[in-house]
Parts: structure tokens; C-alpha cells; sequence
């Protein structure tokens, strides 16, 4: 008997406590606990983040002689206040302007703003502050607290902030962003760095969040074992060089031992996509590969690659022949993909095979009836939608899927009671009860044909035994650090799906 590649559990959690993720909410219940517990008071905490801030400021930021610090009346402003007084200790010409200079502020900000009046510093409007002088803006704004759309005179600033082509470094949230869901609320700063402090924020790590953020450093400030013993994380993040090594294959391996899969797709004048699915699978190490296609199809996907096996007919017998689906990449909607999907779905219901859905089979699965939905288990099936996909799937919005991508990915788990892997920057895998957020991957990928490939990596990967929840994780994390490392060698733009075959052979095969 062979062994399977992985020994992870179905409810997988990294060791790491910076692999974490939280809400804000969470981090605003328990960090005082946290800090006590790690034998700081809030004020010495408040210190700590400035401090923290201010450390990454100058070696992100080396050049930089005049600062500009905008601050808000919340915490985050208080975090401001001290990475002005430090840098104005450092020697630079440090300025601090306020959204609202006669707002007064309380607790440990309170102190902090007074720490820098006493030492000679003034705050201004922020009207009155000549962006294009500055080398930096700190952005001490609006903190994780906002829960409705920028307004006002915050709503001009962000936008003048923006509008400036000075860089930005965020306190902990670009303001103006959902630290738990990454949606903008109404407007928000287009940081090129964050440093978050404490404990990582959901809303930063996928989606616009990522974009919005910029580069993301975490500082976890010293009491992240103190948080962590306290707070339940919201999710996880997970990327390949986290998740334990594949195992080796035994030494009296043979084909037998590596799956059947039948990959689904194909319909006239579409070979491309599943040429693709199959030979990633291919590569990921699934011994026996057969394409069902539109015999339209046939010639354009079996030229080049001959060890794919083809069919066009007689689909009956190739299902039963089969060991694992997966079905989708250029299927069509047409009479012929409806009957083929029909087909499928009724096997899957009598058999429960291991599975994977994408593309068109989303789109089918969407409008199919209950008993095709339930053929689906979450012990064997993965599902694979980006936004427009999940839209449909769960019948609303792109914009709706967008502003929460995490609730989004656990609905769809829950509905169709599958693994869900909703595709996007921060990819998330999940199975309605516990989520991952994947930390590989890059913009080069949004190319034609990424989509395909990734289905046939965790198609391959079911076919060698691994269950949903592992072959949807470590699927994701190959595919986006195969990515990465095309992009390391010869840049992101210009990548192709078929450009990650390589690194990806070299990825499964463990020194």
C-alpha cells in the first residue's frame, strides 16, 4: 500500500503564531489583556508601535530628511505622535498635521501628542501642509475602528493624500480600509507600505486589501504569545514553504499507485484550457491522465503532449474507468457540455469520487438542480471560482463577493458542501468552518489559462489520495509559488500558464 503524499488534518493550522489571522474587533477586545499579560501597560504599548513603525520607516524609507506625519484623534493618531517625536529625535524635519487640529484626544494618544508639544513640535491643518515638500507621509488618520464610509474633511484628505505623488506608509489600516473584510469604505489611502501591529488583520492579507496595503509588515510587538493564547484566529494564512513536505515515493511505485483522472472539458474551438488542466496534472505526478473532449478538440490537445490519453465517446465508460474527475476548463454551455455535465454529476452521485469543478461547471452547477448539488462532499470535492464565478454561485454581486472575500469562500463551502477555493490576490481555501488565506503568488498570474492549470494541480493531487482539504491547500500554494518563482527569474509580465510546468515538477519532488 502506498503511502499518501500528505499526513495533514483536515482542520490543518500553521504552528506559526505570525501565520495568524485575526479581526479587529478581536485584536481591540484582547490586546490589553495581552499587554498585561506581557507585563506592558497600553502607554508602553503605544510606544512600542511607534517605535516599531518607525524602525521599518527608516529602512524602507532611507532617504528620507522631511517627514510628514497626518494624524486623526484615535489611537492610530497616538501611534502617529510617536513616530514624529522619534524622528524629530533622529534629526529630521518632522511636521504633524491634523485632520481636525482642535479635536482633543484621549488616554495614552492624549499623552502621546502631549510628549510632542513638549518637545517643541506643532500640529497644523492638514490644509495648510505643502504635500510636494514632504519625502514620506505617515498615514496616523483613521485607524481599524471606522465602520462606515470616509466623510468630510477625511474624505478630502485621503484624496489629496492619494492624489500627491509622495509615498505613503499606513499605521497599522490604510484609512479607509476594512481591516476585516479588505473593502475600501468609500475611499481610501493607497499605502506602499503598512505596518500592522499586534496581530494580522483579515482585510489586508486578499482582495483590494492587498493592493491597498502595499508591501505589509507585521510587528507583533512582543505579545503576540500572550494574544494568541487569548483570541481564536479568524483564519490563516498559508503559502507552500509553510505546509509539511511531500513524502518521497516508495521505491516499488508504479502507475497504478497515482490515480485515473479524467479531466472534462473542451467543446468545439476551446482545446486549450484543458490541454492545460491535463498537463498539470501531468506534472504534479497523476500517473494516468485521459482528456474527454469534443472530438473537434482532439488533435490540438494531443499535439505535443502524446501522454495524454484522449477520448470523445462512449463517455460512460471512461467515468467508470476513472478514479477522479475533474470537469470545466472550456467546457461550454451548449447542448453537448449540458449533457456531458449532466452525465458527470449523476456518476458523482452514485460513486463519490474525489472531484474537481471549475469554469463552465461552476457556471452549470449554479443553475442545476438540488440533486446534482448534493453529489458534492466535502471529504472529496473542491470547487475552484474566481469573484465572477462565486457571483453566480451564490447569486449575487461581484462587488458583494469583493467587499468580504472570506465570507464569501466559507458560504460557498457551506452551500454547495464542498472545499472552496475562491480564486484571487490572497487566494482562500475554505471548508466553511476554517479558512486559509494563501501569502504566494503574484499579478503576473492574471493571464488566460491560470485558472485551468491550478484546476489540474489539485486534480492531480486528488488522484494520488490526498483529501479535498489538502489538495485544495497544497494546490494553491504550488501553483502560486511556481508563479513566483517564474516571476523571480524573468519578471511577472509576459508569464504564461504553461510557463509554471517546470517549476512546479520541481516543487513536488521534495530533496
Amino acid at each position: 500500500m502506498q503511502k499518501t503524499l500528505t499526513t495533514l488534518t483536515e482542520n490543518w493550522a500553521p504552528s506559526s503564531l505570525s501565520q495568524k489571522v485575526f479581526l479587529a474587533q478581536q485584536v481591540r477586545q484582547h490586546e490589553k489583556a495581552a499587554a498585561t499579560a506581557s507585563g506592558y501597560q497600553m502607554h508602553a504599548l503605544m510606544q512600542r508601535a511607534g517605535q516599531g513603525v518607525f524602525r521599518h520607516l527608516k529602512v524602507i524609507f532611507p532617504y528620507v530628511h522631511n517627514l510628514l506625519v497626518v494624524v486623526g484623534a484615535g489611537n492610530n493618531a497616538g501611534d502617529g505622535y510617536v513616530v514624529a517625536t522619534l524622528a524629530k529625535f533622529f534629526g529630521w524635519q518632522v511636521t504633524v498635521a491634523a485632520l481636525d487640529p482642535d479635536k482633543p484626544l484621549h488616554g495614552d494618544a492624549y499623552t502621546a501628542q502631549q510628549t510632542w508639544l513638549s518637545e517643541g513640535g506643532e500640529v497644523i491643518p492638514w490644509r495648510d501642509a505643502d504635500f510636494s515638500i514632504y519625502d514620506v507621509v505617515v498615514d496616523g488618520i483613521l485607524g481599524t475602528g471606522l465602520n462606515g464610509p470616509v466623510r468630510g474633511d477625511a474624505l478630502d484628505l485621503v484624496h489629496a493624500i492619494n492624489a500627491s505623488s509622495i509615498p505613503v506608509l499606513s499605521i497599522d489600516v490604510p484609512s479607509g480600509l476594512n481591516s476585516d473584510t479588505g473593502a475600501p469604505l468609500g475611499a481610501c489611502i493607497n499605502a506602499d507600505c503598512t505596518v500592522t501591529v499586534v496581530a494580522q488583520k483579515a482585510g489586508l492579507l486578499t482582495g483590494q486589501g492587498k493592493s491597498y496595503c502595499g508591501k505589509l509588515i507585521y510587528d507583533d510587538l512582543d505579545i503576540a504569545d500572550a494574544f494568541n493564547a487569548i483570541a481564536t484566529p479568524h483564519a490563516y494564512l498559508v503559502n507552500y514553504a509553510h505546509l509539511p513536505t511531500l513524502n518521497k515515493r516508495e521505491a516499488n511505485a508504479h502507475k497504478g499507485h497515482f490515480g485515473r483522472l479524467l479531466t472534462l472539458g473542451a467543446n468545439t474551438g476551446m482545446p486549450g484550457s484543458l490541454r492545460l488542466t491535463s498537463e498539470a496534472a501531468l506534472r504534479t505526478g497523476a500517473a494516468l491522465v485521459r482528456a474527454y473532449c469534443h472530438s473537434d478538440s482532439r488533435l490540438p490537445i494531443s499535439m505535443g503532449r502524446p501522454e495524454l490519453m484522449l477520448a470523445s465517446d462512449q463517455l460512460s465508460i471512461h467515468l467508470d474507468w476513472s478514479s477522479c474527475i475533474a470537469i470545466g476548463p472550456g467546457l461550454g454551455t451548449d447542448e453537448w457540455a449540458v449533457s456531458l455535465f449532466n452525465e458527470v454529476m449523476s456518476h458523482l452521485h452514485s460513486t463519490q469520487k474525489p472531484c474537481v469543478i471549475d469554469a463552465d461547471g461552476l457556471n452549470m452547477l449554479a443553475d442545476s438542480s438540488a440533486s446534482h448539488q448534493s453529489a458534492l462532499s466535502k471529504e472529496y470535492s473542491v470547487m475552484t471560482p474566481h469573484p465572477g464565478e462565486a457571483a453566480r454561485l451564490l447569486g449575487c454581486s461581484v462587488t458583494e463577493i469583493e467587499q468580504d472575500r472570506l465570507k464569501a469562500a466559507q458560504s460557498l463551502a457551506n452551500k454547495y458542501n464542498a472545499i472552496a477555493v475562491l480564486k484571487g490576490a490572497g487566494s482562500i481555501i475554505s471548508n466553511g468552518e476554517q479558512s486559509w488565506i494563501c501569502t504566494d503568488g503574484n499579478p503576473g498570474m492574471a493571464t488566460a489559462g491560470m485558472g485551468d492549470t491550478l484546476t489540474g494541480i489539485i486534480a492531480g493531487l486528488l488522484a494520488q489520495k490526498m483529501t479535498a482539504t489538502e489538495a485544495a491547500l497544497y494546490g494553491v500554494c504550488l501553483h502560486a509559488n511556481a508563479a513566483d518563482n517564474v516571476a523571480h527569474q524573468y519578471g511577472q509580465r509576459g508569464m504564461l500558464a504553461s510557463d509554471l510546468f517546470e517549476p512546479l515538477r520541481v516543487l513536488v519532488n521534495p530533496t
